[in-house]
């Protein structure tokens, strides 16, 4: 099969390699969309996560289901699913407290399981979801990225009428913004650096920080009296949450989304004094029913978030527009023609 490799550090090679295998409670799908991610393009610049190289690359996929493994009993060949990559071993303390997506030993596509960038994966049964019928692949391997975003609304804590910032004009903070409209909040603005990108936040407000003259004046313009009820960083700089803190009101909360790098000096003084909650947002804990159940919702539109699609073997454009399309690209996913039943 075709398949995306990470060779070594910046060296992305397409290659020709024999189609994983299936464990007794795998299936292995025939891709038919696999999305370019944030941390797809950390993994060829950094590899900061320390991945055993090579590997086939890619995370967010869904395909059609050509081969079942022996204990498997939910899904049959020509089901069509979407895949989630993480996959919880069960057996360490986190997964035995309940918390399988901070597993310490999981499995996860890209990092110590092939990846989606290839013409086959292989996914757990417990990890895939059948698709409704008029979900495109390509609006289909958007299920993860929808997992996490609802993750991070759900640790902000939101009530009616609440008033929520997300910092990040990429296709997360466009995701959360639409996956935030029917939950009745106040006000939701979205703040970034490219007009191109805010717009897909629409209808929420966005501020363009790149052309204010004081961008904490310009988002404290629209966070009321006391300021924001939560604050989501899908914008992973210092800068953004030090933004973050100067408007969230007290109170509030500070959702740590999208990683920074390093160590972030933060006034402790200043969390202590108005009682600001700083949190995390890891993976998700088991929303793949309602991220699969959102695909297809009109109101939300995720599927305008794919810009792109190109084959496979147009891996290089496709990294390109990813990692610096940032005024013509959003979300560029490989689609790959139906492949045969093996």
């Amino acid at each position: 099969m075709k398949a995306l490799r990470l060779e070594a550090v910046g060296q992305l090679a397409r290659v020709e390699i024999d189609p994983p295998a299936i464990a007794p409670d795998q299936v292995l799908l025939a891709t038919g969309a696999a999305v370019i991610c944030t941390s797809d393009l950390n993994d060829v610049r950094a590899n900061p996560f320390g991945i055993a190289l090579p590997v086939v690359m890619g995370h967010e996929g869904a395909g059609t289901v050509v081969e079942v493994g022996s204990a498997v009993c939910g899904l049959k060949v020509g089901d069509r699913v979407a895949a989630h990559p993480v996959h919880p071993c069960r057996k360490c303390a986190n997964c035995r407290a309940g918390m399988e997506h901070l597993c310490a030993d999981m499995g996860h596509f890209g990092l110590n399981m092939p990846g989606t960038f290839a013409e086959y994966f292989v996914v757990r049964e417990d990890r895939a979801r059948v698709l409704p019928a008029d979900v495109p692949f390509a609006v289909a391997a958007l299920a993860e990225p929808v997992c996490v975003c609802l993750e991070a609304l759900a640790q902000a804590r939101l009530s009616a009428g609440a008033r929520l910032l997300i910092i990040g004009d990429g296709p997360f903070g466009a995701m959360m913004a639409r996956l935030a409209r029917p939950m009745g909040l106040g006000q939701v603005v979205v703040a970034g650096r490219h007009d191109f990108r805010l717009g897909f936040a629409a209808p929420a407000v966005t501020v363009n920080t790149k052309n204010a003259a004081d961008p904490v004046a310009a988002l404290k313009a629209h966070a009321g009296e006391l300021g924001y009820d939560a604050v989501i960083l899908a914008a992973g700089s210092p800068e953004s949450m030090h933004e973050a803190l100067a408007v969230v009101r007290p109170k509030g909360r500070v959702v740590v989304f999208s990683s920074i790098a390093g160590r972030t000096p933060i006034d402790l003084f200043d969390v202590q004094v108005r009682e600001v909650e700083i949190v995390g947002a890891c993976n998700d804990d088991n929303r793949l029913d309602d991220a699969v159940a959102k695909l297809p919702d009109p109101l939300l539109g995720l599927g305008d978030l794919v810009t792109h699609t190109l084959g496979l073997d147009e891996y290089e454009r496709a990294f390109a527009l990813a990692g610096r399309g940032r005024e013509e690209a959003m979300k560029v996913a490989f689609t790959f023609p139906e492949a045969p039943r093996r």
